[in-house]
């Protein structure tokens, strides 16, 4: 009996997995500033993301299409590297966040996202995609308020569509075997 609760359990927050990201799409332009084009993954308004240099947004755009072609370590490697070169690029924290958490390395992940959540406290990406990696490390109370947390940032920025999906997996969570 046990063994079967467990094993539901885990089938169901593996199809939280599915919800993983709304990063990995943002591509990053720097000139004069940064220009988020093409995302999943914008900062709420009225967050502070930092602009990185240059090299530091080449890096992270190959790290952006190296995680669409489904390679998270090249992509890991290319996030990191532009960490090294601008350490406050919170959505590089974010998507190596959650390139980690794909690749199950969820004390990784949640190093990552806690990063880019002190960088942009405002943004509800990184409380959600952590929120999923608390779920998937089995800190369901954790994954129920970063999720909260997201859905609140989402309303208050007009992210209707990303608050529901919040919402939806903390419903989920909710029903799952204690």
């Amino acid at each position: 009996m046990m063994a079967s609760l467990l094993k539901l359990r885990g089938l169901l927050l593996i199809t939280l997995m599915g919800s993983f990201l709304y990063a990995c799409e943002a591509k990053v332009s720097v000139s004069g500033g940064t220009e988020v084009k093409t995302t999943a993954e914008t900062p709420a308004a009225g967050t502070s993301a930092k602009a990185p240099s240059e090299e530091a947004a080449k890096y992270y755009n190959s790290g952006v299409e190296k995680a669409k072609a489904g390679d998270s370590q090249g992509a890991i490697a290319d996030y990191k590297e532009a960490i090294r070169i601008s350490p406050d690029f919170a959505f590089a924290y974010g998507n190596s966040g959650a390139e980690k958490a794909k690749l199950k390395d969820y004390k990784g992940a949640i190093a990552d996202l806690n990063e880019a959540i002190r960088l942009t406290p405002e943004d509800g990406g990184p409380y959600y995609t952590r929120g999923l990696a608390k779920a998937q490390s089995d800190d369901l109370q954790g994954a129920k308020a970063d999720l909260e947390k997201a859905a609140e940032l989402f309303k208050k920025s007009g992210e209707t569509e990303k608050a529901s999906a919040a919402t939806a997996v903390i419903e989920k969570i909710e029903k799952l075997p204690k």
